[in-house]
């Protein structure tokens, strides 16, 4: 059964984008990353649809998981693997 996709919304050098990336390809579960340096409107739609302002922004399938320490959080609690186990 294939895993619900995994968004990463990033930029370029933001220390917390970079861990919430490690820490999933550590996991070993594969991942998008959507960047945006640059792209001033595309974080704005994001703002709107999450509330968040800040990067990194993570999505498991439809759900806002939030930032790196929320990522985090979840994936010491073992919520993350369930959520990944679920059919898309």
């Amino acid at each position: 059964m294939p895993q619900p996709p995994i968004i990463v919304y990033r930029t370029q050098i933001c220390p917390y984008c970079v861990a919430a990336a490690n820490l999933l390809r550590k996991r070993g579960y594969s991942f998008e990353e959507i960047y945006l340096d640059g792209k001033a409107d595309e974080r704005e739609a994001l703002q709107a649809r999450t509330q968040f302002r800040t990067v990194p922004q993570i999505f498991v399938g439809e759900r806002f998981v939030g930032g790196y320490t929320d990522l985090a959080e979840i994936d010491r609690s073992g919520q993350l693997a369930q959520w990944l186990a679920l059919p898309t």
